[in-house]
Order: structure tokens, then C-alpha cells, then sequence
């Protein structure tokens, strides 16, 4: 029989604990999106489902709420799943605005909790 030891395999069952939580509101049970994002991630991919290229930020906004993250010019928009991606692959829908408005959109990878 191997011995474990307890003191060195505690702080990466920590850590492999910590990056797979969600935050979860405590009175609904309802998951809480991440970052700034409004809504949760499985509404905002129906929702995108309606983008349509040149539309305004502000109808986007309407659409899908505010993103995770915003590029410092808010020209890119990244909204995120409400888990992490690090011990299962997701993904991450990113909107790139242009001066005419709504200029691309896509997913893309999360990987090891690593956007692709």
C-alpha cells in the first residue's frame, strides 16, 4: 500500500476545486453569469442565433445584455459560460464592432480555462 500525503495533495485538491466552482445566488440556486455579463450563457447563444451583421451596440445590448468583458475601446465583446472551461472544453462567444456596428461574431475554444 502506497502512503499519501495528505499536506502535499491538499493544496491541488484545493485549486482543481476552486477553478471548477460556480457562483450560484445562495437564495434562487440560479447560477450567476460571470464578469459584467447579464445573462446566463445558454440564453445569450439562443439569443445570438438573431445577430445580424451592422446592427448597433445598443440593439445587441438589448439582445443579449451586457458582455463578461469589453475590450478598453468597446469595440470587442466576450460573453463567457458561467463555468470556467478547465476541466471541460466550452466556449466563447466574441462580438467585434466596427464602425458601421456589428461587424463579426463567433465562438471560439476555452481550452484549460484558456481562450483559443
Amino acid at each position: 500500500m502506497v502512503a499519501v500525503r495528505w499536506s502535499s495533495l491538499a493544496p491541488a485538491l484545493l485549486a482543481l476545486g476552486a477553478v471548477a466552482c460556480v457562483n450560484v445566488d445562495p437564495q434562487t440556486g440560479e447560477t450567476i453569469p460571470r464578469g459584467n455579463q447579464k445573462f446566463e450563457y445558454s440564453k445569450v447563444t439562443e439569443n445570438a442565433k438573431k445577430l445580424e451583421q451592422g446592427m448597433s451596440k445598443l440593439s445587441v445590448l438589448l439582445l443579449l445584455g451586457s458582455a463578461a468583458e469589453q475590450s478598453d475601446s468597446g469595440d470587442t465583446w466576450i460573453y463567457l459560460p458561467e463555468r470556467p472551461a478547465v476541466l471541460v472544453p466550452a466556449s466563447a462567444l466574441k462580438l467585434e464592432f466596427g464602425p458601421n456596428g456589428l461587424a463579426d461574431w463567433g465562438y471560439h475554444p476555452i481550452i484549460l480555462g484558456v481562450r483559443m
